[in-house]
């Protein structure tokens, strides 16, 4: 449930209950003006918007009394904050030019106002369930005689106009989604006048437009967002109709900000691009509803959208820079709140499994294979410096995942004071994988036993319920929650030592009976 507050009317913003496509969302309003007690009492929301305006902080025109007032308004935000697993999206503020008579009066009004965003980010950076919305930002890029009626303000309360709203509520859902719905892992691009202009087989390596004039720097600019977002943890790929041998001689010749090597998967041929595209996913192991497609020629969007219709299709055109250079920001789910360092590895972390696949390939056995590999597992208990990337693993991990509970990151430190939350690293011969893998215990029971699928086929699995086991002394019960994609682990718990029992509202139960074997224990190691 979405409950929105604050010194305007919500009832404009209420829209934002459609932004969740094939999410049922409630939403609900609060009289005007009780934004500040709303934050006093225990909400049961999921999220909480709260709008506070100038106004709000300028109630006799004194800048200093108006810090006051916002560092009274971000203590209340803390507090709430560590109350309860609510999310709490607050605005910032926008200066608004007002009257001049004196001087520069105006430009030290608008230095306050900077001040008065800086308290509420800083306030919202050390707290995991607050965010910010940029309304300053938005009514900016639609300028501020278009986006705000004073009028309004004064007799109905709602200072923003029907130009402005649907952008305020794509920012507010926006910050949710970032929170809520798993982000999307792979963007597969087509090349000829999608990552350059030009076609290669008909202009050459030297007639491709990129570079410092225009149109190859709309090219430009647009490969370095994409540089981004692969630095952010998004994996890029590549289908292009195409001889390899002259894209790659294309990267080797011509300065880009790409270079061949930042793409996790390529496809350069004459296939279908659906069935490349459904090739990358295989080898990357990820789901078709977690790729994005990007390319210039309609007919191509139009085969991969009717063939694979879970993937996000976008068209490019080079032609129009401003359209070109926002594109990315417009495709729903490649923004992600905060980064984790497993994030920020993503790209190096798929190269060192490329390098992993190869030599399973050639072992003779299983065994043989996870030897080689030299495992090592650190283990945590309870280690709050872990709980971004815990929380985070819980809404994106749907495979491996036995229960697929969702948490906040509110709420698994809520379960590291009353319950054991396990977490593992991998580390093996050819790089750290991270944390990939989860265990949440309560009261005896595995309320959440998930694992990154990047890491499966290791007998990492068995490690981490062998040590779960060990460290509740046998007192654990499983259970697994059938889902739409985690048939894959039905039988994990029978497989490893545990039996069968009974089935409660769809969740079925197994008891410990001397949990999983494991011929070659891998090593482990407890890290505070």
């Amino acid at each position: 449930m979405i409950e929105l507050a604050g010194d305007i009317i919500t009832q404009p913003l209420g829209r934002i209950g459609r932004a969740f496509d094939g999410l049922e969302v409630t939403v609900r309003h609060r009289d005007i003006d009780q934004h500040s007690q709303i934050l006093i009492e225990e909400s049961t929301a999921d999220v909480l918007i709260l709008h506070a305006g100038l106004a709000h902080f300028f109630r006799d025109g004194s800048m200093d009394r108006a810090i006051e007032q916002m560092a009274h308004y971000c203590d209340l935000l803390a507090k709430a904050a560590a109350r309860g697993a609510t999310l709490i999206v607050v605005n910032n503020l926008l200066a608004v030019p007002g009257l001049r008579f004196v001087g520069m009066d105006g430009l030290k009004h608008a230095d306050g106002i900077a001040t008065l965003n800086r308290m509420l980010t800083e306030c919202a950076g050390s707290h995991p369930m607050i965010s910010v919305a940029d309304l300053a930002g938005v009514v900016s890029r639609t300028g501020t005689d278009r986006a705000i009626s004073v009028q309004n303000d004064l007799v109905m309360r709602m200072p923003y106009t029907q130009h402005v709203l649907p952008a305020i509520v794509a920012e507010y859902a926006r910050i949710v989604r970032e929170r809520f719905v798993p982000r999307k892992k792979v963007v597969v691009l087509d090349a000829d006048n999608t990552l350059w202009g030009g076609v290669i087989g008909e202009d050459g390596v030297d007639g491709i437009e990129i570079g410092s004039d225009y149109p190859g720097i709309v090219y430009q600019h647009f490969q370095q967002q994409l540089r981004a977002l692969r630095d952010s943890g998004i994996l890029l790929a590549m289908v292009s109709k195409n001889n390899h041998a002259d894209v790659a001689e294309l990267f080797d010749k011509r300065t880009m900000p790409l270079t061949l090597s930042d793409f996790a998967a390529t496809r350069i041929n004459w296939e279908r691009k659906s069935q490349n595209i459904a090739s990358i996913a295989r080898e990357l192991n990820v789901g078709l509803d977690s790729m994005v497609f990007i390319d210039d020629n309609p007919f191509e969007l139009e085969e991969v959208g009717r063939s694979l219709p879970g993937v996000s299709t976008h068209r490019f055109d080079g032609g129009k820079a401003a359209d070109a250079l926002s594109l990315l920001g417009t495709v729903g789910d490649l923004g992600c709140w905060s980064l984790t360092a497993e994030d920020r590895a993503k790209s190096q972390q798929y190269e060192q499994e490329t390098q992993r696949q190869s030599i399973a390939q050639s072992a003779e056995t299983i065994d043989d294979y996870i030897r080689s590999l030299d495992i090592r597992i650190e283990v945590g208990l309870n280690r709050a410096a872990q709980v971004k990337r815990i929380a985070q693993l819980t809404n994106k991990t749907n495979q491996f995942n036995l229960t697929t509970r969702r948490y906040g990151e509110a709420e698994v430190l809520a379960l590291m004071k009353t319950a054991h939350v396990y977490d593992f690293r991998v580390i093996d011969r050819f790089g750290d994988m991270g944390i990939v893998g989860v265990v949440i215990v309560v009261a005896g029971a595995i309320d959440t036993f998930l694992m990154s699928c990047r890491a499966i086929g290791r007998r990492i699995e068995q490690e981490m319920l062998r040590h779960v086991c060990e460290h509740e002394e046998g007192a654990v019960r499983g259970a697994y929650i059938p889902k739409a994609k985690n048939g894959m682990v039905a039988d994990f718990y029978t497989d490893n030592g545990f039996i069968s029992a009974d089935e409660t509202d769809g969740v079925r139960y197994f008891d410990y009976a001397g949990g999983p074997h494991l011929p070659e224990p891998l090593t482990m190691t407890k890290v505070d």
